[in-house]
């Protein structure tokens, strides 16, 4: 095990038991905005990622939920931290959210790992070799036909409707074999990384949603674009992830081409 799964590993793991010590407490709420709220189990998840990342590598730049700098993305070793993905599921006690961590040099991904803590899976892929869950291989699907896809997309439909994209996902949900919402990034591109379903749908992402769930997705062999189909960075908001199988008519599918 490299020195930085074994990091990212541990960080995800006390994380998660911080998490837990912050609810039997009993959360208190903070409201960010409209359909945003941040917990003290956040608050607790990313203070105890944070001070390992301090302690055990000081010259390491941060980018997390709670303290957002985009000037932060092109640093040399960057960690981008999401300490609860699905907060209002967790809120809800709805099993599907999990804590994200991934490292960044120079833009570029290098390690990434998420723990889906109600489903105890650790899923991590490493620059230069393939992604696994529990330490096991894992590997997109091989779906061909767009009407047999299963598909997972944005839970926001408010956002889908004023972006002017309902149509086009509506049409795509009618065409394929399902659509389900989940409500967390790092399920919906973590699932299409182990072959459970066939694509997700992302309209409007930051940094911390995506950072180490796009990586193993992609380590997993998926095709992980912008809706012009540009390769995936930090700056990129609106996704799609899939077994590239039919990558392309999503993306015209999209964008009214078809």
């Amino acid at each position: 095990m490299s020195e930085m799964r074994s990091f990212i590993q541990s960080c995800l793991l006390d994380a998660t038991k911080a998490i837990g010590k912050a609810r039997s407490a009993g959360l208190t709420i903070k409201v960010k905005g409209r359909n945003d709220r941040a917990t003290s189990a956040d608050m607790a998840s990313e203070k105890l990622i944070v001070d390992r990342i301090r302690k055990e590598y000081p010259d390491a730049l941060v980018l997390s939920e709670e303290s957002y700098e985009e000037k932060h993305l092109e640093a040399d070793s960057l960690f981008v931290i999401d300490p609860i993905d699905g907060t209002h599921n967790f809120m809800q006690d709805i099993p599907f959210w999990g804590v994200s961590i991934a490292h960044f040099s120079g833009g570029k991904p290098t390690a990434g790992g998420i723990y889906f803590a109600s489903q105890k899976e650790f899923l991590y892929a490493e620059k230069g070799k393939p992604a696994t869950l529990n330490g096991k291989l894992i590997s997109v699907s091989k779906t061909a036909k767009l009407e047999d896809f299963f598909l997972l997309c944005d839970s926001r439909l408010h956002m889908i409707e004023d972006m002017g994209f309902m149509p086009q996902v509506l049409r795509i949900e009618r065409l394929s074999q399902h659509t389900r919402f989940m409500g967390s990034a790092i399920y919906e591109m973590g699932y299409v990384a182990c072959g459970k379903v066939d694509a997700e749908i992302d309209f409007k992402l930051k940094p911390y949603d995506f950072a180490a769930a796009a990586f193993i997705a992609e380590q997993a062999g998926a095709t992980a674009t912008d809706f012009e189909g540009k390769r995936w960075s930090l700056s990129t908001t609106k996704f799609v992830i899939s077994n590239g199988r039919q990558h392309k008519r999503l993306l015209d599918m999209l964008n009214g081409k078809e």
